[in-house]
């Protein structure tokens, strides 16, 4: 589905950039909605959806999780439904209604 398709893309430029506020990096995997998500501390996330916007965030138990991996997760979370809901917003505003003329 193009509109889908669309929202996929809007979601992911608009995620990276959220990212990168926290020095956060975005790798998209081979397998399609796959991403894994690193954080300064070296802390993995995995980010995945089998249907979007229903988006799944796991860490990933490499090395010790701290306080500071918390604090990286609740951002990470933060910013996906920031994403989700700004990327939402846009398709509905960008809807074309057209009106029928007698």
């Amino acid at each position: 589905m193009i509109v889908t398709s669309n929202l996929i893309s809007d979601f992911e430029k608009l995620f990276r950039q959220k990212l990168q506020l926290n020095n956060c990096k975005l790798k998209k995997k081979k397998q399609e909605n796959n991403y894994e998500i690193i954080t300064p501390a070296s802390d993995i996330f995995l980010m995945s959806w089998g249907e979007f916007p229903e988006i799944t965030l796991v860490y990933q138990p490499i090395g010790i999780r701290t306080q500071q991996t918390v604090v990286y997760e609740q951002a990470i979370r933060a910013h996906i439904k920031s994403c989700v809901t700004s990327v939402k917003k846009n398709s509905e505003s960008n809807l074309v209604t057209v009106d029928k003329e007698s």
